[in-house]
């Protein structure tokens, strides 16, 4: 079988905690050891992550060293944290592989994902990115011409685009890898984002959501199974509210209407469902979102939310 398994950034780093280095291999290897049913011989594995607290800090140190160093455009900040969290899951999967006398491989890649410039987000960016900014921080980005918004009682944060996925450029050396029996991680943050430009490929400002980018990984790689790892035990109808009901075992188009109910919140669960909804339309392949600690119980349908194709 040949499975992609994405972790939320909030694996490295739960929310209220330090990130260090230290926590993010503490914590990198209690969500990876969660992998367990994956790390068997017969299993195909590709993990892809998120990156929006690594990211966070790179871009403030980005900020604090303007004029005495040179700039990082955001897509640079999201191949450097590939690199970083690549690193922290590459080493820890090798230790747990070798605990349990398992001998892969393992690569990290630093992966570009082709998005589309005529895009409508590039017309409107929505994606909070970045520390939070006293006035002075958010006026001066202005005057660069940098989106910012403000977020209800937490102050303003620069805002950038969050074009769809429209390729992986890796996809083929990801193929190959996995077919080797290598333990692959790949995809990081989302991708590093690019446009083709009659020059060549070229970095944009953006942020490609992490899970759509797993599910389109895991399309054009032939996965069979994709498992989104989050801190909530599955989808919920009414999330929050008096009438909340769990999603269980459901069909690709209920979760289409659901999604255009509106029942799941943009920015979190909402691409979760789509990402699934996209990649369970083809016979042969199902979508699990579910709570780490719970996926062996997801994986024979008795927890989380398993979406499948239509009969």
């Amino acid at each position: 079988m040949r499975v992609v398994a994405a972790l939320g950034g909030n694996a490295f780093v739960p929310p209220g905690a330090e990130l260090t280095m230290e926590s993010q291999f503490r914590f990198a290897r209690e969500a990876l050891s969660c992998l367990e049913p994956f790390l068997v011989p017969e299993v195909e594995l590709l993990v892809t992550h998120g990156n929006g607290p690594q990211v966070g800090h790179q871009l403030a140190r980005a900020e604090r060293s303007r004029g005495a160093a040179y700039d990082l455009p955001l897509d640079v900040c999201v191949a450097q944290t590939q690199g970083e969290m690549g690193y922290v899951l590459a080493r820890t999967l090798r230790e747990l592989l070798a605990e349990g006398e398992r001998g892969r491989a393992v690569a990290a890649l630093v992966t570009q994902v082709e998005v589309d410039p005529a895009d409508a987000a590039f017309r409107r960016p929505t994606k909070p990115v970045g520390p939070y900014l006293d006035g002075a921080q958010a006026e001066a980005m202005r005057r660069r011409g940098v989106a910012v918004g403000e977020e209800a009682g937490r102050g303003p944060r620069r805002l950038v685009p969050s074009p769809d996925p429209t390729g992986v450029l890796e996809a083929e050396v990801v193929r190959q890898l996995l077919a080797l029996g290598v333990v692959v991680i790949a995809a990081g943050g989302g991708g590093v984002p690019v446009v083709r430009t009659a020059a060549g490929l070229a970095g944009v400002e953006a942020v490609v959501d992490k899970d759509l980018t797993a599910a389109l990984l895991g399309e054009l790689i032939g996965a069979e199974l994709l498992v989104i790892l989050t801190d909530v035990p599955c989808a919920y109808t009414d999330y929050r509210t008096a009438r909340q009901a769990a999603v269980r075992r459901v069909g690709v188009a209920r979760v289409r209407e659901l999604l255009a109910e509106g029942h799941f919140e943009p920015g979190s669960m909402e691409p979760k469902m789509e990402a699934c909804a996209r990649f369970a339309e083809r016979p042969g392949r199902r979508a699990v979102v579910c709570h780490p600690s719970a996926l062996a119980d997801a994986l024979r349908g008795e927890a989380g939310t398993v979406v499948v194709p239509e009969a």
